[in-house]
């Protein structure tokens, strides 16, 4: 019985210790919101070292849970994935690789886009630095395709021509 009325007193004391704290550091806080110009740094001194022992407890939790926040390089998103991931339209998506104004893998008829890409592409403003050339496949089609425009082009008669 003495023991459980021993635990009793000592977290008594603890609550009493814990709320005397509280009050002290609401006292100081009040105190401080009052700086003057020459506490300044000393108080921003403090802020900091508030901080980094808040940055490195959490480090220490991170490493604990084995739940670093790593960018999965590797992942590869559809379509629509991407649309989400970017917080653009699909129409806007199509634009964006018919201009080549952002990173992506055509297999097929599929577009495919890589998160590590998007990400840099979105850091770096949105541009996107890759020179866009055709194979060789591309640009005889292109040049077979341009042939075939400017002979169905319509040419004036030659009686509107000479006037």
């Amino acid at each position: 019985m003495e023991s459980l009325s021993n635990s009793e007193h000592s977290n008594q004391q603890r609550n009493t210790c814990s709320i005397i704290l509280n009050q002290k550091q609401i006292h100081m806080e009040q105190n401080e919101s009052n700086l003057s110009f020459d506490q300044l740094p000393k108080a921003v001194g403090e802020l900091l070292t508030k901080v980094d022992y808040v940055i490195s407890r959490l480090d220490e939790k991170k490493e604990a849970d084995g739940s670093s926040p790593t960018l999965d390089d590797d992942q590869m998103m559809t379509m629509d994935e991407a649309c989400q991931f970017i917080g653009k339209k699909r129409s806007t998506m199509y634009s964006l690789t018919s201009e080549r104004r952002i990173p992506y893998r055509k297999r097929g008829n599929k577009l495919y886009f890589f998160k590590k890409e998007l990400v840099e592409w979105i850091q770096s403003g949105g541009a996107y630095d890759k020179p866009y050339t055709l194979s060789e496949q591309e640009q005889a089609e292109f040049d077979a395709h341009l042939e075939q425009m400017r002979e169905k082009k319509r040419h004036k008669p030659a009686a509107v021509q000479q006037q």
